[in-house]
Parts: C-alpha cells; sequence; structure tokens
C-alpha cells in the first residue's frame, strides 16, 4: 500500500498530505501530469486543467490525462458535483484521483438517480478520499468496477435518509477475473436504509481481493450479507481484515450477517473483523463451508457486552 497509513477509519488531512509527500514528488503537482479539478470557477476547456485554471468536472479531467502515465487528478476541497449514470468515468488506466479536503470540505459527489454510479473501466487505477452522498431511492451502487487493480481508499459514504440511500457501496462486473486485485480500504458507510444490499457485492470469480480497514454502521433490517456478497462466487487469496460492521440486523438471520456466499472454493484469510447485529439466535457470522480461514473475529448481539470470537476455535 505504499505510504498510506493503515490506522483508523477516515483520512485526515495530515494522512492526505503524508500519502503525498511519501508517494508523489511534490513536483508531480506542477507538471502536465496533474489535472485540478474545482466546480466553484473551473471551465472544462482543453486550455484549463492547472491550478489556477482547473477544469469543472473529474470526468473531464480524467480525459485529458495519458493511459499508463500514472497522472494524478486533484480534486480541491470544497468541490461539488452531480452523478448519473454516465457522467463520470475512470476509463483511462493507472490515473489516480486524489479528493483533498477534510470534513464537510472534501469534494462531494452527490448521486441523484438509482442508476447513477462511477463506473471503473480502465485498469491501475485509484480514487482516494472523498464525500458521497445517496440522494435517490436505491443508488445500486457508488461505484462500479469492470477492471483489473482498482483500489478505493479512504472514502465516506452517507445515505441522506432511509428513502434516499444507496444499495451497495461497491459493486464488481460479472465476468470472471476483470477485477482481480480489487482493495477497497478505510472507506465509510452510514446506511440508513432498512433494506440495503452489502457494502461490497462480487458478481464473479476473482482473485486478490483486499477490503481492510473499512467501518459500515448501517440501521439494515433485512436477512442479508450486510459487508460483502459472493453469491456463488469465490474470491482467492483475499484479505478481509480490521473492519468493522454494525447493523440492526435480523433477530434470527439464515445467511451469513458479515459475509455471504455460498462458494466452496475462496481461499485467504478473514481477521480481527468485529460484527454487531440483533442476531443472537443463529449467530452467522459467515457463511459456512466457504474455504476461508479465520483468525480472531468477534461477533455480539447484545449491547454491553464483550463479543465473542467467532467461528469457534479449532479444536485440533
Amino acid at each position: 500500500m505504499g505510504g498510506v497509513p493503515r490506522t483508523g477509519f477516515r483520512r485526515s488531512l495530515d494522512d492526505l498530505y503524508d500519502y503525498l509527500d511519501t508517494e508523489i514528488p511534490l513536483g508531480l503537482l506542477r507538471s502536465n501530469d496533474v489535472k485540478w479539478v474545482y466546480s466553484g470557477g473551473g471551465v472544462d476547456d482543453v486550455n484549463h486543467g492547472d491550478f489556477d485554471t482547473p477544469y469543472a468536472t473529474v470526468d473531464y479531467a480524467i480525459g485529458a490525462c495519458a493511459a499508463g502515465r500514472g497522472d494524478l487528478v486533484v480534486v480541491k476541497e470544497g468541490h461539488a458535483e452531480t452523478v448519473t449514470a454516465s457522467s463520470l468515468t475512470l476509463d483511462v488506466a493507472g490515473v489516480t484521483v486524489i479528493c483533498l479536503g477534510h470534513g464537510k470540505r472534501m469534494p462531494t459527489f452527490t448521486y441523484g438517480a438509482a442508476a447513477a454510479t462511477i463506473n471503473v473501466s480502465a485498469a491501475n487505477c485509484r480514487w482516494i478520499s472523498g464525500h458521497f452522498i445517496g440522494n435517490f431511492d436505491n443508488v445500486a451502487a457508488a461505484f462500479t468496477v469492470a477492471a483489473k487493480d482498482f483500489w478505493l481508499d479512504g472514502g465516506d459514504f452517507l445515505d441522506s435518509s432511509s428513502a434516499l440511500h444507496f444499495l451497495s457501496i461497491v459493486v464488481t462486473s460479472a465476468v470472471a477475473n476483470e477485477c482481480d486485485g480489487l482493495t477497497i480500504t478505510r472507506n465509510v458507510w452510514l446506511g440508513l436504509a432498512v433494506a440495503p444490499n452489502a457494502f461490497v457485492s462480487i458478481l464473479e470469480d476473482n482473485a486478490r481481493v483486499t477490503i481492510a480497514d473499512n467501518d459500515v454502521d448501517m440501521a439494515a433490517t433485512n436477512d442479508v450479507g450486510h459487508f460483502l456478497t459472493l453469491s456463488s462466487k469465490n474470491i482467492t487469496r483475499a484479505r478481509i481484515v480490521r473492519n468493522t460492521c454494525m447493523v440492526t440486523g435480523a433477530t434470527d438471520a439464515s445467511v451469513g450477517i458479515f459475509i455471504t456466499g455460498s462458494g466452496s472454493g475462496s481461499t485467504g484469510i478473514i481477521a480481527n473483523n468485529y460484527v454487531s447485529s440483533l442476531d443472537t439466535t443463529t449467530e452467522l457470522l459467515t457463511t459456512t463451508g466457504m474455504g476461508m480461514f479465520f483468525f480472531e473475529n468477534y461477533y455480539t448481539g447484545t449491547a454491553d457486552k464483550n463479543g465473542k470470537l467467532w467461528p469457534l476455535v479449532d479444536s485440533a
């Protein structure tokens, strides 16, 4: 992960500057390989894109980048943008989008339609930080990924209300191995819907999946896998570590509360995750028989009680 700090769930401004200092030479921020974006005065025009005359939208800035060069799109604090079904696509390989600012000054991306999403269709892209608002009923996905080695880090995702909300934050394509190398780290989702889908939904077999240090807090009461769903698909060489998932949940859940999947060919580690839900009957942290190895995961359905180690410790 290079110089990205691993402590905490939210990216502070200091964290971001540390990242810039360790990962990106400061001189590069003044080169033609950096495209600046700001809605408060920016213009989508070929003569713009530097710090003093930024572009108005992230999508235009991405289109001005060169594939495979490692270009940066730096979004100034206070930027605001509306996301539609086709308005924002990471379709240039190797581009990194970095959102500056902290708290309410972070760049804000508002989703105003069920099909509104940020499409990722080019390999080796990253999106760092930002504030994302689900402002329509059943927004299917904040990010729809159909490319290898996409990395989403440090985003804040917020539902406007129980009626205006995301269903999922990240959904992959249904093409096998198209999303190998998917990495999702240090994001926060405050979910207000009572019947959403999972934080991450993986729709086909993929390798090298890392989901780490995310914080999911949901009002959901439906009986689904709330953090990660795999359907019948498998993830291999996976690392699902150091996440928290707090849901209202169903009192008699029949599927894995944290992870749901019916495939048996997954490989990797599920470790140091913390899960809470109302369920005290079946207490299914994950679907059984997935093929994964568990270390130090804790679950509780009771307030004011310490979580129990789950699943049960190997007696062999």
